[in-house]
């Protein structure tokens, strides 16, 4: 029997699907992060050979033809140490053949589209934007780490939400002409049990947003310490924790813009802004190839993915990605059978979700759920 290994190895999580010629995944493995740029590239690596020693229990691994990886940071893999260390991992894993190194946005692209040309916005911790054509990037847009740029990327999203529950809640104490003390933090856990809202606590500031309650409930039922004005513990909460954790204040912003919170609502506007501009630096204007949306924020259904599909249909085909370590394997089998029966096996192996009305523009499908 003919097997394929696809492993999407991104800065958190490594994936790995095994498959065979007709898409039938058999396994399926997980484990840590594999970008050899955001972790030790040792353990990166140790982390992808585990994912496909996973996906490969109970297989014979001499029956694999073909292996894609998709890795976040596979730019190192130039430096021949690098590239030996690598090599080694997935020898140890039981590969027999050479496994071909693409870049992330490539995969990305593939999960969302059988196309082999078109665009992929990518918003996850980070965000980027890549022209793909004949499965290989030509152009980025954005990328540039949480520091310069990552717009409208989780990070973004929960940096600005922080930044907003400071801003308000200084402006609320000041206007009471007090502070608040996080002395009152057992009060705030008692509310959160209770299901009752921070406004509704005794001696909390008035005027505060949906959105500064989820964030002040998060950080404060996560360890907070007593002590000291709300507004300065907040700030050492988030600064005494790595900056990328921020990332997962993101669901709260959708979580209060859901619930129609005006601040919630515009962080959310100004996300998408910047993030269909983002895609629209590198897709060609009247091009009928797909925008695929990729990335934790914007394969979850909610506010920022609809609004960055308002702001880009009708003039563009939007697709939203599926499978990504399912779209690697089928990267793999496209090099081992013929370009229809690729292209009928696509959705079987990644998974895309497309939108009605969208097809007829390039996308592949019709409406489906993952």
């Amino acid at each position: 029997m003919t097997l394929i290994v696809g492993v999407d190895a991104g800065g958190t999580s490594s994936r790995a699907v095994v498959s065979t010629l007709d898409g039938t995944v058999v396994g399926r493995g997980r484990a840590g992060g594999g970008n050899p740029m955001a972790l030790d590239p040792t353990d990166a690596f140790a982390h992808v050979g585990a994912a496909v020693r996973h996906a490969l229990s109970g297989e014979d691994s001499a029956d694999v033809r073909a292996v894609v990886v998709g890795m976040a940071g596979s730019g190192l893999l130039r430096e021949a140490a690098v590239r030996a260390t690598f090599e080694r991992v997935c020898a140890d894993a039981g590969l027999t053949c050479a496994p071909r190194v693409v870049g992330d946005v490539v995969v990305a692209f593939a999960a969302g589209s059988a196309s082999p040309s078109g665009t992929v916005l990518i918003s996850g911790t980070g965000a980027i934007s890549a022209k793909i054509i004949d499965h290989t990037p030509v152009a980025l847009a954005d990328g540039f780490g949480w520091q310069l740029g990552d717009e409208g990327s989780a990070f973004w999203l929960g940096r600005a939400a922080c930044r907003l529950a400071v801003r308000e809640l200084a402006e609320a104490t000041a206007r009471a002409g007090r502070t608040w003390h996080t002395e009152r933090a057992d009060a705030v856990r008692r509310a959160a049990d209770a299901g009752q809202e921070l406004a509704d606590v005794p001696h909390v500031p008035r005027g505060v947003s949906r959105l500064t309650d989820l964030v002040v409930r998060h950080l404060l039922t996560n360890g907070a310490e007593s002590g000291g004005d709300i507004v300065d513990r907040l700030a050492t909460i988030v600064q005494g924790r790595p900056p990328l954790m921020l990332a997962e204040l993101a669901p709260l912003v959708s979580r209060a813009a859901l619930q129609r919170d005006p601040p919630a609502l515009g962080i959310v506007r100004e996300a998408a802004r910047r993030l269909a501009r983002t895609a629209l630096e590198v897709h060609t204007h009247g091009d009928d190839a797909p925008v695929v949306l990729a990335g934790s924020v914007l394969t979850s259904e909610g506010p920022v993915r609809r609004a960055v599909r308002d702001l880009l249909e009708p003039d563009v085909a939007v697709a939203v990605a599926g499978d990504g370590a399912g779209a690697a394997a089928w990267l793999a089998l496209r090099d081992l059978v013929t370009p229809a029966q690729a292209a009928r096996l696509h959705t079987r192996l990644a998974r895309p979700l497309t939108f009605p009305g969208t097809a007829r523009r390039g996308t592949e499908g019709a409406a489906q759920g993952r």
